[in-house]
């Protein structure tokens, strides 16, 4: 096929695998903490010919621009003004997330909204009496005892960070992992999806007009074609 033949339905693949990710991003609007996802394609014609057939070109990165923040009013509820990522425990290893809906499990430990434990500077935070408080520097006391301090930590690349579903995020370079001093962490408090619902539903009617016009350029070459072979086929 010559090149310039292959541009129509390159354009329709990569307007689909748009109208995915706009999907996705449109149906977690009420999930805690998501971070939207953005599409990264070839900004030149020969460029999206040469990578026509190569799946990794065809990328999205994570937006990690904050969401709004909302008061809840439940002392469990925990969110990040600034950068910075909770650190989760799970049998894979060490995870991260902005999602701060955490509860206490039957030992009192401090959990992810999956059941995973929450990491303090100390390891697993347990949550041993009545009266739980968290202040700014995520310093954890407990009937006013200090009980420990839970980490917030960030890396210097943020495309280290890969989705792995349940709002976590694993690193590709976990070594490059640093803890933040003076994070600010709010008690009562929830980070929610940085989606525009607005924003988001225009692209999609953006991206099903591209997609309808690039699948018409290829049915319009289809007929030329077929015209082209039966004309010689008289001759």
């Amino acid at each position: 096929m010559q090149p310039v033949m292959l541009l129509a339905p390159s354009g329709a693949i990569r307007q689909e695998r748009r109208f995915q990710l706009i999907s996705q991003n449109l149906s977690n609007v009420q999930t805690v903490g998501y971070k939207k996802d953005v599409p990264v394609f070839s900004t030149l014609f020969l460029d999206a010919i040469h990578h026509f057939q190569d799946e990794s070109q065809n990328t999205s990165v994570t937006s990690f621009q904050q969401g709004n923040i909302e008061r809840t009013g439940h002392h469990l509820d925990l969110a990040i003004e600034g950068e910075g990522f909770f650190k989760v425990k799970t049998p894979q290893g060490v995870r991260y997330t902005r999602a701060g809906n955490f509860k206490m499990d039957k030992d009192q430990r401090l959990i992810h909204a999956e059941g995973f434990p929450i990491l303090g500077r100390r390891g697993e935070i347990r949550l041993n009496g009545n009266e739980v408080v968290v202040e700014k520097d995520g310093t954890i006391k407990v009937d006013g005892s200090e009980s420990g301090r839970i980490a917030l930590v960030t890396f210097p690349d943020l495309s280290c960070l890969r989705k792995e579903g349940n709002g976590l995020f694993v690193s590709d370079r976990p070594d490059e992992e640093r803890e933040i001093e003076g994070g600010t962490m709010l008690q009562g408090y929830l980070e929610q999806s940085n989606v525009n619902p607005i924003e988001e539903m225009v692209k999609l009617i953006d991206s099903l007009r591209s997609y309808e016009s690039c699948m018409k350029v290829i049915q319009a070459r289809d007929e030329l074609t077929g015209r082209a072979v039966n004309e010689m086929g008289r001759v």
